[in-house]
């Protein structure tokens, strides 16, 4: 009798024990802010950096969707899946052909489609979740790359001048995968037990040379970049 009772008190102690600890859990869990889904859009400026000479910024957009999961009160993970059209314009460029016509390019872009996902750290600032930073990285595949422009020729006898288009799929000139740094700066205004709109501005920046093939004989080393407002709206989570 003595031995039933010692295994009944031992085993109401480790429940006892194990139902304190899951409560503690419980509570520790919800006073954790709220998880949030968030659908975004935006539009600014992409380059590429490196050796390639007479390349300059041309317009961007991006769309996606992502999602943070807070594991502090004012730390969280972000984690993102994302469209982006990016690339970048050239100089206009004048070349005299054999036969004596004159070829001026007058518009020349690349364009680059692709599909990333980005995770970062997102850290805000204030007790009430409204400034925040982010900082992580972005792992990119290529969809599309098109080589597109107008150009004039110049018949040296007639002085005639023709306009062109042209429009060149060039995918396997460039590399599929990209991978870089991201990260920015943003404001999240609402009630936050709501729908909140976010602001924010951002950076990213390649870390690879995205370059597979030479272009008019010439190995180049170049590497993406842009910056973008993106505007958005979150949608809390129960937890």
């Amino acid at each position: 009798m003595k031995k039933i009772f010692i295994i009944i008190l031992m085993f109401t102690m480790a429940l006892a024990g194990y139902s304190q600890e899951k409560v503690k859990k419980e509570k520790k869990r919800k006073d954790l802010p709220t998880p949030y889904l968030e659908f975004w859009g935006g539009m600014g400026l992409s380059s590429v950096s490196g050796d390639l000479s007479g390349s300059e910024g041309r317009l961007t957009g991006l769309f996606g969707a992502g999602f943070t999961l807070p594991i502090s009160k004012k730390n969280n993970i972000h984690a993102e899946i994302a469209y982006t059209f990016q690339g970048f314009n050239y100089d206009a460029l004048i070349h005299v052909e054999d036969d004596g016509d004159t070829l001026s390019l007058r518009t020349r872009e690349q364009r680059f489609n692709y599909f990333k996902i980005n995770v970062m750290d997102r850290y805000f600032i204030d007790k009430k979740r409204t400034f925040y930073v982010n900082g992580g990285f972005y792992a990119a595949y290529l969809s599309q790359a098109r080589y597109m422009g107008t150009y004039y020729v110049t018949n040296p006898n007639t002085g005639n001048e023709e306009i062109e288009d042209f429009d060149i799929e060039n995918r396997d000139t460039y590399q599929r995968a990209d991978f870089g740094l991201t990260g920015g700066i943003g404001v999240r205004l609402g009630n936050k037990k709501a729908s909140n709109f976010t602001i924010e501005a951002r950076a990213s920046y390649g870390l690879m040379n995205v370059l597979k093939e030479p272009i008019l004989g010439r190995d180049y080393t170049i590497s993406n970049f842009y910056g973008v407002l993106k505007l958005g709206v979150d949608i809390p989570m129960k937890n």
